[in-house]
């Protein structure tokens, strides 16, 4: 099947969601057939230096947070590697000397789809902003929320939009919505229902002739917020998926005023998958 998962590339770094992540990662690649791709990357920050530039205790504390972090990363290696070995799939791990996202976006021609959870701090280091990921990458992102270790994706609410971004989500999602047990595609639209109904019923038909039936809704937006609306139809539907295409706005434009990627990262309950 030309659009089969065949590689996953999990962030396995230093976070404390990072098990979890590699678990479902790898109940994946075993439901997939798929080869699990473990990445683990920090690097130590520059020290802030006075005005006479190094001294032998900055070097000697750089140093001691250099070993701090090669300690951390062989950790997380034998976590990845005793979570893909008690799953049974084949796999391999990656490390380097880098910032997280830098590594991922590089990295990420190996796989078929990238699994990451939604950033921050850990271990006093930024671990990957799964934003600039998707943003850089060319590769669908499953976004994990913390804690979550598995899904099975049986029911499915894809967030339509008229934009390239969520043409492209669909299409990338295909492996799960074929295994699903429903699947919903809601567009939320703030006039025009009867277009965005033509819009969402074309797609349900599109995904009819890969054997996946799917029901097509509109819901007027009434001054809601689109992000509010799309995780209370994904509550109403019981889904563990959200399949959305990401930053159809500029990036910039969505972290200062809100949008609907950013806040889905930010807050889903569940599993979305996203595509730019």
């Amino acid at each position: 099947m030309a659009n089969s998962i065949k590689t996953l590339m999990v962030d396995a770094g230093l976070d404390d969601a990072a098990e979890a992540r590699i678990k479902l990662a790898a109940e994946l690649a075993g439901r997939f057939g798929a080869r699990l791709v473990g990445l683990g990357a920090c690097t130590a920050r520059p020290p802030v230096t006075g005005p006479f530039g190094e001294t032998a205790a900055m070097v000697s504390i750089v140093n001691a947070e250099v070993d701090r972090i090669k300690a951390m990363l062989r950790a997380s290696a034998e976590r990845f590697e005793a979570v893909a070995r008690d799953a049974g799939v084949p796999s391999e791990w990656r490390a380097f000397d880098e910032y997280p996202g830098e590594a991922l976006v590089r990295e990420c021609r190996a796989a078929d789809l990238l699994v990451l959870g939604r950033g921050g701090e850990a271990e006093g280091h930024q671990s990957a902003a799964p934003g600039d990921v998707l943003m850089r990458a060319g590769r669908a992102i499953l976004v994990t929320p913390p804690g979550v270790s598995t899904f099975e994706a049986k029911t499915v609410l894809v967030a339509w939009k008229e934009t390239r971004e969520a043409r492209r989500a669909v299409t990338d999602a295909l492996p799960f919505l074929a295994t699903a047990e429903r699947v919903s595609v809601l567009a939320v639209c703030e006039r025009e229902r009867e277009q965005a109904q033509r819009h969402v019923d074309d797609v349900a038909a599109m995904l009819s002739r890969h054997g996946i039936a799917a029901s097509a809704e509109v819901e007027m937006r009434a001054g809601q917020r689109v992000a509010d609306l799309l995780l209370g139809a994904a509550g109403r539907l019981g889904a563990d998926l959200i399949v959305a295409g990401g930053y159809g706005h500029a990036r910039l434009l969505e972290w200062v005023l809100g949008g609907v990627t950013y806040e889905l990262l930010d807050r889903s309950p569940v599993c979305c998958l996203l595509s730019h």
